[in-house]
């Protein structure tokens, strides 16, 4: 690649993350799934595959995000692009999410969250999509529902 190549690709991945926060934060769900591979792995900081398949995860990110208001934001991307066809890159992240009543699983009421999204892209019919995705958590506020125990 030479290095406008390199510089298109690294906007395109910001781009794309962008659509990521901004579909999810608007519900946009059926979208979703276009921005991951088919084999996306979602990897707990432990280095275990929690989910795997692109719409797997925009189902899972639906179950727990419906019902609540949403605020995503990626930050100071370090985007390292390796060849014409694979990238990865890490985000340092913060998210407010809010629950009408409370997370479906969690029980949380309400979330703020700072860390960073670490993730591997690949290049698939033309486009940039992700194909590994890992959160790691520096800080997680939670606030639990009044009828909590």
């Amino acid at each position: 690649m030479d290095r406008i190549e390199r510089l298109e690709a690294i906007e395109e991945i910001r781009n794309l993350k962008a659509r990521y926060f901004r579909l999810m934060d608007t519900k946009q769900w059926d979208a979703l799934p276009d921005l991951f591979t088919a084999d996306l792995r979602i990897v707990t900081p432990d280095g275990r595959v929690w989910l795997e398949g692109g719409d797997a995860y925009a189902a899972s990110l639906k179950f727990g995000l419906a019902e609540a208001v949403s605020r995503h934001q990626g930050l100071t991307a370090e985007i390292e692009v390796a060849d014409a066809e694979t990238a990865s890159a890490i985000w340092a992240m913060q998210d407010v999410i809010e629950w009408p009543d409370r997370h479906p699983r969690e029980g949380w009421k309400a979330i703020l969250g700072r860390g960073h999204y670490h993730e591997t892209y690949r290049r698939e019919g033309g486009r940039w999509r992700i194909a590994t995705l890992s959160l790691t958590r520096i800080s997680l506020d939670i606030s639990w529902p009044e009828d909590a125990e």
